[in-house]
């Protein structure tokens, strides 16, 4: 029977699938077909053939002077996540000041810069000017629905529409796309968390959800800093441009248009105000932009700060795109990028990534 859309959410990155596509991890487990341990079966045939041996080498280990791209790629599944989550959370921070009571800002450092600043709105500044957009936004539900519980749990099929994403041709693309993916949950989650809004069901009964509205906080959506994360990522690698996210956004391009959807069908659902879609927006290009900025070796990236306190209007692209440019809701600067800071081997990734393309 369907589920609620909450039930999906933990296992929302879905990368355990992915990364295990090839499934040979659990090679081991076809034994059993036969009947009996396979260990034992193995030892018994070993000892049957190899005969004495007085403990002396006789191979040389095909993993001596190799570099440490080389030595990645034969990592199995659950290791290349570790050690890649490893690398690129570890370029980021999250600052939240008040380990007590809900905070009213927080801030997101790279090599301990600061390059986001979130002020959030406090509840009753959202039942006043934000509450009444999901009342509009719900009109569009029977259209939305289809959408709304795919996205749930599964956003690379949608970016997949632009650009075709398989384990096959995209290999590490595919990767560094899930690997966006849960830095921005780990960014994000520790952010809801600390600041603590209140869903939209908590401030009127007639909101009503089409899906489960999750537990946490509502500030910033998740959806929008993952889609518009990602959105960012694939717009590097998809097209062979120039890297300006801010022009981008802009121009509308595809990806972007589609996070800007995905974000809003969050409101269209009952569970977000536009303002998270707005706070989402922001940080998830920001971070973005600063790894995707490190993996091409600039010196230099975007630094932002978002008014949630004061802002009042709805999200879209458009609306997102005109933010950028006012200071009154997004005030930008840029911050300094360490150089020598990305790993070998993760260099070495991002531009096979960048030739899949």
């Amino acid at each position: 029977m369907p589920r609620y859309g909450y039930d999906g959410y933990d296992g929302y990155d879905g990368y355990d699938g992915y990364d295990g596509y090839d499934g040979y991890d659990g090679y081991d487990g076809s034994g059993g077909r036969g009947g009996g341990a396979p260990s034992a079966a193995l030892g018994s045939a070993r000892d049957g053939t190899v005969g004495y041996w007085d403990g002396s080498a006789d191979r040389t280990p095909a993993s001596i002077g190799r570099d440490s791209w080389a030595t990645f790629q034969t990592l199995g599944s659950k290791p290349k996540v570790k050690v890649l989550d490893q690398a690129i959370g570890g370029m980021f921070g999250v600052t939240l000041n008040d380990s007590k009571d809900a905070n009213t800002t927080g801030t997101v450092s790279c090599h301990d810069k600061t390059i986001v600043t979130l002020n959030k709105p406090e509840e009753a500044f959202l039942a006043k000017h934000q509450l009444h957009y999901l009342r509009t936004a719900a009109d569009l539900r029977p259209d939305r629905l289809g959408e709304i519980k795919v996205q749930i749990s599964n956003l690379r099929s949608f970016f997949g529409l632009v650009g075709h994403m398989s384990p096959e041709a995209t290999k590490w693309t595919l990767m560094l796309h899930y690997a966006v993916l849960r830095l921005m949950q780990s960014i994000e989650q520790p952010l809801k968390f600390g600041f603590d809004v209140a869903r939209p069901i908590a401030m009127s009964y007639k909101v009503q959800p089409i899906i489960q509205t999750p537990g946490h906080g509502s500030w910033p959506s998740g959806h929008s800093t993952e889609s518009f994360a990602l959105a960012t990522l694939l717009t590097r690698l998809f097209y062979n441009r120039a890297f300006d996210p801010k022009a981008e956004i802009a121009a509308g391009n595809d990806l972007y248009r589609l996070a800007a959807r995905i974000a809003t069908n969050r409101t269209v659902a009952g569970v977000h105000f536009p303002t998270d879609s707005m706070a989402g927006a922001v940080l998830g290009v920001t971070v973005a932009e600063a790894l995707v900025r490190q993996l091409d070796g600039e010196s230099q990236t975007t630094t932002r700060l978002y008014h949630g306190e004061s802002y009042k209007g709805d999200f879209n692209l458009s609306l997102f795109s005109s933010a950028l440019d006012d200071a009154s809701i997004v005030e930008t600067s840029s911050a300094p990028l360490p150089s020598g800071a990305v790993p070998y081997w993760l260099a070495q990734m991002w531009q096979t990534a960048k030739d899949e393309w």
